[in-house]
């Protein structure tokens, strides 16, 4: 998905003031400077290809970005600490892959980039309440026969901790189809708190897919045609993906593959667009937003 107006305004305001505290006004002049300069050439990218480039600024300007490793491993910790009692829900659901689903949601709530606070007894009770989540039965059941017709998924994952819940919808899918053979798609480098494969390999994720993969960039999405060889062979190969969070929709949407995307709307542009409130959960697929 191209970056829109809307979107464009709303990454100056996120990054204009973005900067460390002990710098000088000509400094903060030419960093906004450049900021709205990255925002003036934008046309033709995607979201998480902007996000990448004002990264990439701050870095070159300032220094090293925040380190969310302490942040990560806490959430990655609380999740999998969850992980038993989500997989006893999942397995006393009336539909189990409907359940994984609902918890595959509420773990896109972990999201540092999008939200300025993530609290945690929110988070709990949005997993205590993933089981009213609605799923439109009919997109289900054709999602359910997806699953159970594919050779070789290709499942792109956001954010720490809610890669543990990744973790859980990949085991159903495998339950589903013992012989998918399953690739999982991570950052290929530190951002925000997106998951990469040190969080993949924290939560024991090579455990129920066949390849962890980083995507070979520092974007907070997957961008067809601008992340790694290796990732771009794995899509080539797939007949079927799953996309979480809304950094990766933004990535891929209009890509015309059959894509279902997994995600929260959390920004004013997504509740707009699905017409939902606020950490709605959304499943939608390609063909359906084209």
């Amino acid at each position: 998905m191209v970056i829109n107006k809307e979107c464009k305004k709303c990454q100056i305001k996120r990054n204009v003031d973005k900067y460390p505290d002990n710098v000088t006004k000509e400094e903060i002049k030419k960093y906004q400077y450049e900021v709205n300069e990255i925002i003036r050439n934008s046309d033709g990218l995607t979201t998480p290809q902007i996000a990448e480039k004002m990264d990439n600024l701050r870095r070159d300007m300032f220094g090293n970005l925040m380190d969310y490793t302490e942040i990560k491993k806490h959430y990655n910790q609380l999740m999998l600490d969850c992980f038993p009692y989500m997989k006893n829900r999942v397995n006393i659901a009336a539909d189990h892959l409907k359940m994984a689903i609902q918890y595959a949601m509420v773990g896109n709530y972990i999201d540092f980039g999008a939200l300025e606070n993530v609290n945690e007894i929110k988070l709990k009770t949005q997993l205590d309440e993933a089981v009213n989540i609605h799923i439109d039965p009919k997109l289900l059941a054709v999602f359910q026969k997806d699953i159970v017709n594919a050779n070789r998924l290709v499942y792109f994952t956001d954010n720490c901790g809610e890669i543990v819940t990744d973790k859980l919808f990949i085991s159903t899918l495998r339950d589903i189809n013992p012989d998918l053979y399953i690739s999982v798609i991570v950052r290929g480098k530190p951002v925000l708190n997106d998951a990469t494969l040190e969080d993949a390999k924290y939560i024991h994720m090579e455990n129920v897919a066949q390849k962890v993969i980083g995507n070979g960039t520092g974007m907070p999405g997957n961008v067809i045609g601008a992340i790694s060889q290796d990732a771009m062979e794995e899509i080539k190969n797939a007949d079927l993906l799953i996309s979480k969070g809304q950094g990766n929709y933004e990535g891929l949407s209009g890509c015309g593959l059959n894509i279902y995307y997994f995600f929260l709307c959390k920004c004013e542009m997504f509740m707009r667009r699905f017409g939902v409130e606020q950490f709605t959960g959304i499943m939608t697929r390609e063909e359906a937003i084209k």
